[in-house]
């Protein structure tokens, strides 16, 4: 097979597939390497083998854009969206984000069509090159496959770039519940257990995420300079020939610039913040909408529509039944990073309480009438919990049968009035679960990109190679 992969610098993942690239290889394949950026190119080539052939977006920018191209087919401004609500001020007009979009458009327009893989290797579409890849990917009926840590600990999420996997309902549709080995269900029924307890959380859930704590910051910020100075001494030579076309190294120099500054407004921010939040009153007539950690691809791009979380919450909370309330719960990792006056704006509204982002969670679920979220895994655990999920996002979870998809918030009215009169059925409940879970562990790959830059790497690069090669030619099927 001829695999491209995207290489940006995304922490543990650009380790990962530079080792997941390396079996590949051995295995007879052929590995194109993408480098979306310069920072990318001077800094994450040394984890790739030098067998794979490496090619540079910003120099192929630099000969070959046209900006007289008109061709553009139904490409929209949807693409540029992470980028801009990412960098928080967004420093291009018109013409210099035109030409952003335009050229990575063009180039793997070209790229794609010259060199045909038989699919494309990154994380989900988040931003980025990844965006246009998987625009253009769909115009050549080319498998992307973006690959994350699951919500299952120890294991590998392979989407596509709407953040799906159409075989988990395929074999959850075909899954009979006298056909699941005891094994196996025994593993489901201790992860439901643990998940809904919170005694196991996803892998991703606390790695790489700084909290509070000036010191430890400023450690961790001269760790990474010292990390990066070499490639962006590299950078900064040469930045007067990149500048006007690696819009990406650009972005993420910015973006590293603020990081010190944003902290200290963070930390102001979390004293004051403390006396907002609320508790829990379990004689209350509720819903749960869990705020989301912004900005990440969860809204960016599985709920681009809902990125205004504070309007969405006052939609939300206005078409809920009389006298039902909504409980708003902050997200842990979201502590200080928003200001003042967005919980100003929703401390407004009248049947609106801001739950602490300690609140245990299991009991606001359990206490409740459901739970309404855009992408959030609190979604899954309503649904594993007997609660009645509504979901706005673009989720893997959605075909739970307690999970309500909803095109848009218009319908939420409609779907909570129908429950609340005719009941929520739960059907049996725990062989429900066991179907739902086991059509996603069959679909999940063992292993995670944090290993990757562990000491002791134990993740199976040859079953994952494998996998990810059954994954690739099934979805050209």
């Amino acid at each position: 097979m001829k695999w491209c992969i995207i290489v940006n610098g995304a922490p543990f993942l650009t380790e990962f597939l530079g080792k997941v690239s390396s079996v590949l290889l051995e295995q007879g394949d052929e590995c194109v390497l993408v480098f979306s950026s310069k920072l990318a190119e001077f800094r994450e080539a040394q984890y790739y083998p030098k067998r794979a052939r490496f090619v540079s977006e910003i120099d192929w920018c630099q000969k070959y854009y046209d900006a007289s191209r008109k061709d553009y087919g139904n490409l929209t401004w949807r693409e540029l969206f992470p980028d801009f609500d990412r960098a928080g001020s967004w420093p291009w007009g018109y013409k210099k984000s035109a030409r952003y979009l335009a050229q990575q458009y063009q180039f793997f327009k070209e790229f794609f069509q010259q060199e045909r893989p038989d699919a494309v290797l990154f994380e989900p579409p988040s931003g980025g090159a990844a965006q246009p890849a998987s625009f253009v990917c769909a115009e050549y009926g080319i498998p992307y496959l973006g690959i994350i840590d699951s919500r299952i600990t120890g294991h590998l999420d392979v989407l596509d770039a709407h953040f799906d996997n159409w075989m988990y309902q395929e074999v959850f549709r075909a899954l009979s519940v006298t056909g699941i080995p005891p094994k196996e269900r025994e593993f489901v029924e201790h992860f439901i257990q643990g998940f809904l307890s919170h005694e196991k959380l996803p892998s991703y859930l606390g790695v790489g995420k700084i909290r509070f704590g000036i010191f430890t910051y400023v450690l961790h910020y001269l760790e990474r300079v010292k990390e990066i100075g070499g490639p962006l001494l590299r950078y900064f030579k040469g930045r007067r020939r990149f500048k006007d076309v690696d819009f990406e190294s650009e972005l993420r120099v910015r973006v590293a610039l603020r990081a010190p500054w944003n902290l200290a407004f963070r930390q102001m921010r979390i004293a004051r913040q403390k006396q907002l939040y609320q508790s829990l009153n379990p004689q209350d007539d509720y819903y749960v909408f869990p705020l989301h950690l912004q900005p990440e691809a969860t809204t960016l791009v599985q709920a681009m529509p809902y990125v205004n979380q504070a309007s969405v919450i006052q939609s939300i909370a206005f078409s809920l039944p009389f006298p039902c309330k909504l409980y708003v719960k902050e997200h842990p990792y979201a502590v200080g990073t928003k200001p003042d006056t967005f919980y100003e704006e929703i401390r407004r509204i009248p049947n609106v309480k801001l739950i602490a982002p300690n609140e245990n969670m299991q009991e606001l679920i359990e206490n409740s009438q459901g739970v309404i979220t855009l992408t959030g895994t609190v979604g899954l655990e309503a649904a594993l919990a007997g609660k009645p999920a509504y979901i706005l996002g673009d989720v893997f979870y959605d075909y739970h049968p307690l999970c309500r998809k909803l095109k848009n918030v218009d319908e939420l009215q409609g779907y909570i009035l129908r429950d609340r009169e005719a009941g929520v059925s739960q059907g049996d409940l725990r062989e429900q679960n066991v179907r739902f879970l086991i059509s996603y562990i069959r679909n999940i790959i063992p292993g995670t990109t944090t290993l990757a830059r562990a000491e002791k790497d134990t993740n199976d690069y040859q079953l994952i190679a494998a996998e990810l090669r059954r994954v690739a030619q099934r979805r050209h099927e």
